[in-house]
């Protein structure tokens, strides 16, 4: 911000000597005047702007996208560079779970905050992401109604989530799985949906796509 001086002018005054008799000239009293203070020059550098906050990380059962661009961050193999490049780094790579034996035969990209695991046949049915952060890489991580991890039980219900498994789950953009069996509704078609795991009436974590028909 520009500072504007303002000169302070003092007006001459002049003392006359207005004795008949001095031989003398009169001699004028000392003029008072403000040392001006110099104006801040024009090309004076402005303060720097203060940085724009992070585009929103939108997820959904399908893909990703940074708030505001138009290309998706699949949930595939072939989209490591895409996210790397979203994320701001490099994401560690920890060996494939196995669970009850049973080798997922996938690779887990990790960064702090969020977990991308994808199959090793290259499909992109099978894809999981996990997310424990409010802020991944520095964006916001949100689905599209702008729920995330530190989200109310109520604003996930205000924001169509429907009951989940138990009181510690919560469902959003519930849909059909055409050519699936739900173990939770027998004799139904199974479902895929956003997962909102709650501690208390708190959002701890988001599983997306997470579905009803896995026995895994």
């Amino acid at each position: 911000m520009r500072r504007i001086s303002f000169l302070a002018t003092v007006p001459l005054a002049l003392t006359l000597s207005l004795g008949l008799s001095a031989c003398t000239p009169p001699t004028p009293t000392t003029i008072a005047s403000a040392t001006p203070t110099p104006a801040a020059s024009a090309t004076a550098s402005a303060a720097a702007p203060t940085p724009a906050s992070a585009a929103t990380l939108i997820v959904t059962i399908d893909d990703a996208t940074l708030e505001g661009g138009s290309a998706s961050l699949p949930y595939a193999r072939g989209a490591k560079d895409a996210w790397t490049a979203a994320l701001g780094n490099e994401p560690a790579e920890p060996p494939s779970e196995v669970v009850n034996g049973y080798d997922f035969q996938e690779t887990v990209w990790k960064w702090p905050g969020l977990q991308l695991n994808v199959p090793n046949d290259g499909s992109e049915n099978g894809s999981h992401v996990f997310v424990s952060a409010s802020t991944v890489g520095g964006h916001p991580i949100r689905t599209t109604q702008g729920i995330g991890v530190g989200s109310t039980r109520a604003e996930a219900l205000a924001a169509g989530a429907v009951d989940g498994f138990d009181s510690t789950e919560l469902r959003l953009d519930v849909r059909d799985a055409p050519g699936t069996k739900s173990l939770q509704r027998p004799d139904e078609v199974g479902r895929e949906f956003i997962s909102l795991i709650l501690e208390g009436d708190t959002v701890v974590s988001m599983h997306l796509p997470a579905d009803d028909f896995s026995d895994l």
